[in-house]
């Protein structure tokens, strides 16, 4: 049986399985008990600090570029932030859409696992995989909110045609407006809203989805909170750079203290809003589209790399060992070489076998155990397997732990989506040594794979 697709290629013999339990940790996956975030470790080999950066971005049009269906800029930030931000650094998604259309997105590009997620523009905060809500937030925007009036005024506008119902939230009442028609309606719901002493305000983002929030609530003042909680807990990050391309980013712009940039592609309101600012140097107004422009702030405010993995040479330069390093160098060596990218010569082929320990074995799901270098013989055979076709590869969610000095253990979650297929989805434990020389300064030992549920 052929080998589908980068996932089943890179561990997977061709065979049938069934899935193989594994421990697995409530925010990211599977590990072994009593493995913790990593986030409470400092991993003595390193030479040099880690990022310490909170990343908050808009989804569509920001970091999700739906006009390039190759999502490569998306792909990059991925493998980037993965391989070095995501130890010590704080990923937040802020979207205008629900909760529901969020995941609905997820399911359709690759995007990583937040480890925050701001939903209906600042109406909802979620923590982690699992979503958690923030119910103390909801708790402040009931102060003075009155949604059945501000339903009961918007029927009364022919020309306001209300979202679909996963859209409107308890604390968002949500419309699509024709762009000719906006201000005037938005003049008229100001007015209404004064007359009836309504804690409510309007926002108006890319030229067609009009918004009425509590006044507590909005993407600035959702990070607001977000950012005195982590103060308050103990786990605030150095610098904050936001994200955005339109009018209901403009307020994480203006919360204190941030770096922001404003993408290539972004919507007149918002190019508008930057043209008025007096001060405005904390805003860097981006060349590139989408996630591209991302990583180009990342450069311009010097928070930290900015090479893409597949852009670099490969391997660590300062010489420290790097499982996550090593693990998103290696997927990343797998999906060129199915796609023909790099010659099918033994050279190439050995930046796999040249990190891969002598007696490394691999646990299949179905409980069979074979030697790791065996196992990547079935490899080889697929070099071009998907050359001139889209896939989609891409890992989530790495934690690494150092059991013992120079011993490493490591989870993650691997992707791949060929082109007009649902997204395939692993769970993954490795166990690396320190290795002198190596790419990233550690060979594999050992690893067990076994594939998700479809969701």
């Amino acid at each position: 049986m052929a080998v589908a697709a980068l996932g089943a290629s890179l561990w997977l013999p061709p065979q049938e399985f069934s899935s193989f339990p594994l421990w697995i940790d409530r925010r990211r996956g599977p590990c072994f008990p009593r493995i913790r975030a990593l986030a409470a470790r400092k991993n003595a080999n390193a030479a040099v600090s880690s990022p310490s950066v909170m990343l908050v971005s808009d989804l569509d049009f920001t970091m999700v570029d739906h006009k390039d269906q190759t999502h490569s800029s998306l792909l990059d930030f991925a493998s980037l932030w993965e391989a070095e931000y995501s130890r010590d650094c704080h990923l937040v998604f802020s979207s205008g859409r629900s909760p529901e259309k969020y995941l609905d997105l997820r399911r359709q590009v690759p995007l990583l696992t937040p480890d925050t997620i701001i939903c209906s523009v600042g109406t909802e905060i979620r923590y982690g995989p699992s979503m958690t809500p923030d119910n103390g937030w909801e708790e402040h925007l009931d102060e003075g909110w009155n949604r059945e009036i501000i339903v009961e005024e918007a029927k009364k506008i022919a020309t306001l045609h209300f979202q679909e119902d996963s859209e409107q939230r308890p604390h968002k009442v949500s419309f699509k407006v024709e762009k000719k028609d906006a201000e005037e309606i938005i003049r008229r719901f100001s007015k209404k809203f004064k007359e009836l002493k309504l804690d409510a305000k309007l926002i108006y983002s890319g030229g067609i989805d009009l918004d009425v929030l509590p006044q507590r609530a909005g993407k600035g003042e959702a990070l607001a909170y977000l950012m005195k909680k982590a103060n308050s807990e103990g786990w605030a990050k150095e610098r904050v750079l936001v994200c955005g391309d339109s009018g209901n980013d403009v307020e994480l712009f203006t919360v204190k203290g941030v770096n922001g940039v404003i993408v290539g592609n972004a919507f007149d309101e918002l190019v508008k809003w930057y043209s008025s600012q007096s001060s405005k140097d904390h805003i860097h107004f981006a060349s590139n589209r989408c996630a591209g422009g991302i990583i180009e702030a990342l450069k311009f405010f010097d928070m930290g790399p900015a090479l893409p993995p597949r852009e670099r040479p490969g391997g660590n330069s300062n010489g420290a060992a790097s499982p996550r390093r090593e693990i998103v160098d290696f997927y990343i060596f797998f999906d060129k070489w199915v796609k023909g990218d790099i010659p099918n010569t033994d050279e190439a082929f050995q930046r796999l076998t040249s990190v891969i320990a002598e007696d490394a074995r691999m646990v299949y799901p179905w409980g069979e155990e074979l030697n790791l270098l065996q196992s990547l013989a079935v490899v080889r055979g697929q070099h071009g397997a998907f050359q001139g076709k889209e896939l989609r590869t891409w890992v989530d969610s790495i934690q690494e732990q150092e059991l013992a000095p120079g011993v490493y253990l490591a989870t993650w979650q691997s992707w791949e989506q060929p082109s007009g297929e649902n997204r395939k989805g692993y769970y993954a434990t490795a166990v690396f040594k320190d290795k002198k020389g190596a790419p990233n300064g550690v060979e594999w030992l050992r690893v067990h794979q076994t594939p998700q549920k479809q969701k």
